[in-house]
């Protein structure tokens, strides 16, 4: 097989990886072998550290010293990088083999790996990180030339696009996971479903409703309330909201939904656009909140107010709706004893009345936790 094929087999591996993080390990020996050298780094650098995305088995093993102390002693690095980002270069452009046998670099990590040439580039990779790739063989097997120069010239704009491509599905994801983890805290029940009822996604909260059937339920595989009167306007509601598209200014519908002995739900249903194949563009989000459930940690409440167990509890019943006469019920406490409690809370959380006490601590970040 010659260079051309090789390279266009690496060009189609540098984008799976982009793909697929896996795909990295197998990258840097095909480089390796199709510049007919014994090693190959590719590297991020940012944040005062050095991370490998692909190399070698003998880099790899030392990496752990490079990682530690020799890449801010990278000489290859550091004069590739003044002679201009996204310029490929060899050793004869960096440094004469005279100095570069000299420097500590050279001496105790590129010696260990038998490798002295060297041919790479210092490149932008869309973020603040630069990217780095380096292609190295030993002194015998000579230094490289201009057309090994332009080999990586060739393959260069693809791995940068790769990186790219790596850094926009990296954040993706992370806004995937942040935003499920912000809906699946709490007390919210949170329904992805499409203008026809189908439900795209639920978080645990409302998969643990769906279970019950009492106040929302899958019927034929669309959403259906509990209550079957309910079912026409939920849906309704649904259809509304899917006409609406993202853009809208509008907030949504809402509705009560009835429980058979139990207190009603409240219900937000918004725009939501779908992304996934096979799905109309248009759907609805609902927002499902159970009003006779605990909303708050004690545990958190104790941590974010310094509050002792007792006063905890009572800053959680408050926030639940109990009264003070409630309170001192369930607790078997004089209701004296109780308010002495509230007032060591509005102290601790820097209120003076019951009202704003409440409003402070659902507003805090204990309204993202549960006991």
């Amino acid at each position: 097989m010659g260079r051309a094929d090789k390279m266009l087999q690496i060009i189609e591996s540098v984008y799976e990886a982009a793909l697929d993080e896996a795909h990295w390990s197998s990258l840097a020996p095909r480089i390796a072998q199709t510049f007919q050298s014994t090693s190959t780094t590719v590297q991020i650098q940012e944040l005062g550290q050095a991370k490998a995305l692909s190399v070698t088995e003998n880099v790899d093993a030392e990496l752990s010293a490079y990682r530690a102390y020799f890449w801010q002693r990278d000489i290859w690095i550091e004069r590739a990088t003044k002679l201009g980002i996204s310029r490929v270069v060899a050793s004869k452009d960096i440094v004469a083999d005279s100095e570069f046998q000299e420097t500590e670099f050279y001496r105790d990590w590129c010696r260990k790996l038998d490798v002295f040439y060297v041919v790479g580039a210092v490149f932008p990779t869309g973020s603040d990180a630069l990217g780095v790739i380096g292609i190295h063989r030993p002194k015998e097997a000579g230094a490289y030339e201009e057309d090994d120069k332009l080999l990586v010239a060739r393959f260069l704009p693809h791995l940068q696009r790769a990186l790219q491509i790596r850094n926009q599905i990296s954040q993706a994801t992370m806004l995937q996971r942040v935003s499920l983890e912000t809906l699946n805290r709490g007390d919210i029940a949170a329904i992805v479903v499409a203008a026809d009822g189908r439900i795209i996604y639920a978080n645990p909260n409302a998969e643990a409703l769906l279970a019950d059937g009492s106040a929302v339920r899958i019927h034929k595989g669309r959403m259906a309330a509990g209550i079957q009167a309910d079912t026409a306007y939920l849906r309704a509601l649904i259809r509304s909201a899917s006409a609406m598209g993202e853009a809208s200014n509008e907030p949504g519908g809402f509705m009560a939904l009835r429980q058979a002995n139990k207190l009603p739900l409240s219900v937000l249903v918004a725009p939501f656009r779908l992304t996934l194949p096979g799905l109309p563009a248009a759907g609805a989000i609902l927002f499902i909140r159970e009003t006779g459930r605990p909303i708050l940690a004690t545990a958190a409440l104790q941590a974010l107010y310094q509050l002792t167990p007792a006063e905890a509890r009572i800053a959680q019943a408050l926030a639940d709706g109990k009264s003070i006469g409630e309170i001192a019920i369930s607790r078997r406490a004089n209701p004296q004893t109780v308010r002495k409690q509230l007032k060591s809370v509005f102290l601790k959380t820097g209120t003076n009345r019951q009202a704003q006490c409440v409003a402070t601590i659902l507003r805090s970040v204990a309204a993202m936790t549960r006991n």
